[in-house]
């Protein structure tokens, strides 16, 4: 397990372009559509900061589930074929494949942390940045997985659309892009009910001082849960003998 772990760390900084869009589309957003006024308050903080953690998860969540992609790559190549001679558990390989995912969430959260730092002069003390970067890292978990469930069940000409669809969707839908505060009442509490927006709701309650709430670590652990079983599947499926 550890060995395949390093291996795949070796093959994500090899190529870490995957990195770049998520990192240059957030900033860039925040840097062009920056006109908040500081006593504007959004999710309980002040409209930059609420708005830097948006978009923040916005580049996150496009770095992981863009991993998808690359996985589908793979499937295409008879990699996966290779892996299935190994004595590696199905768990273990899609567990490795997530952590590893995930770590392309830490450079957006960074870049858009120090652009909001720059632009707007947005100030958390050191534990809460700290605080902040590891519950916006540790909370792609869901999507990390939901990237892996479309690599390993759809092939490439079907999973970069499918991905950039769910992004959108997700993305739109939960608050990333534009707050949920300004959305009808209806489309809030489809918000809330979608994991986009309880991963940003991490960030907004740590930047605040306060500790997640309980409906917010359930519905990103029912993800979590869904998504698991579902990329376990399709592994499964991928590299089964035909």
């Amino acid at each position: 397990m550890r060995a395949y772990l390093r291996f795949e760390l070796r093959r994500l900084v090899r190529d870490p372009r995957l990195m770049f869009l998520s990192i240059l589309g957030p900033v860039a957003t925040y840097l062009i559509f920056s006109e908040w006024s500081a006593g504007d308050r959004l999710e309980g903080l002040a409209a930059p900061a609420a708005v830097m953690i948006g978009l923040a998860g916005y580049g996150a969540v496009a770095g992981v589930l863009t991993v998808g992609s690359a996985v589908s790559q793979e499937r295409a190549s008879g990699w996966l074929h290779q892996l299935r001679t190994t004595p590696l558990p199905t768990g273990h390989v899609v567990a490795a494949k997530a952590l590893v995912g995930s770590l392309t969430a830490i450079p957006p959260v960074i870049a858009v942390g120090v652009a909001a730092a720059l632009q707007h002069h947005v100030g958390l003390s050191a534990g809460r940045w700290v605080a902040l970067l590891l519950l916006m890292w540790i909370g792609t978990a869901p999507f990390a997985l939901l990237g892996l469930a479309i690599g390993y069940g759809l092939s490439p000409q079907m999973a970069v659309p499918a991905t950039f669809l769910i992004f959108l969707a997700l993305s739109a839908l939960g608050g990333l892009l534009a707050p949920a505060a300004y959305f009808p009442e209806g489309l809030r509490s489809l918000a809330h009910a979608l994991p986009t927006y309880r991963y940003a709701e991490l960030g907004w309650r740590s930047a605040a001082g306060h500790p997640p709430t309980a409906s917010g670590l359930a519905v990103l652990v029912a993800w979590t849960a869904a998504f698991a079983l579902v990329a376990g599947w399709a592994y499964r499926r991928s590299t089964a003998r035909r």
